[in-house]
């Protein structure tokens, strides 16, 4: 009964790490979007993913690794990047989003968001299922978050961040 224990604790313990990722790199998404968009700093976001990683109180053993991959803070209404949260227990990359009305009003209109697209824990490849993280999780990116005919304005355009669609593994 102790190994599952250890095993039920890791895996809660990796949930809360994601979780935790994604909504300090939304919070960053946030405090970047209302800067005019040649103020933003993408590097930003690595420097976020190295402060995770030097937090003990997200990466208590020392054994999380959190990378900011491909992503664009230039785009007037868009911010989104890749990021990919790895320890001993599991792996994930997911796409972070914040996306604003144009115009001056435009932050007054916001979808902010985050999607797998990949993880250990759904097996090898593109996530295309929901990976459940405890009480929430992550929605699989969908085709359709690169298509250059989105369904909205405040809809993500992952492919105006070079974010790549297919997924090695």
């Amino acid at each position: 009964m102790h190994t599952v224990d250890q095993r039920h604790a890791r895996r809660a313990m990796y949930n809360t790490q994601v979780l935790t990722t994604a909504a300090r790199f939304l919070d960053e998404e946030r405090s970047q979007i209302a800067l005019p968009a040649a103020q933003r700093k993408a590097g930003a976001f690595g420097d976020l993913a190295d402060s995770i990683n030097a937090d003990p109180g997200v990466n208590g053993k020392g054994t999380l690794q959190v990378t900011a991959g491909t992503g664009s803070a230039a785009t007037f209404t868009q911010i989104a990047f890749e990021v990919t949260v790895s320890s001993p227990y599991a792996s994930t990359t997911f796409v972070v989003w914040l996306v604003r009305g144009a115009g001056q009003g435009g932050m007054n209109s916001q979808n902010a968001g985050a999607c797998a697209l990949s993880s250990s824990l759904l097996g090898s490849g593109r996530a295309t299922s929901f990976l459940s993280l405890g009480a929430s999780g992550l929605q699989p990116c969908w085709p359709h978050l690169w298509s250059a005919n989105s369904p909205g304005p405040r809809q993500p355009h992952l492919e105006w961040a070079a974010i790549p669609q297919s997924v090695e593994g």
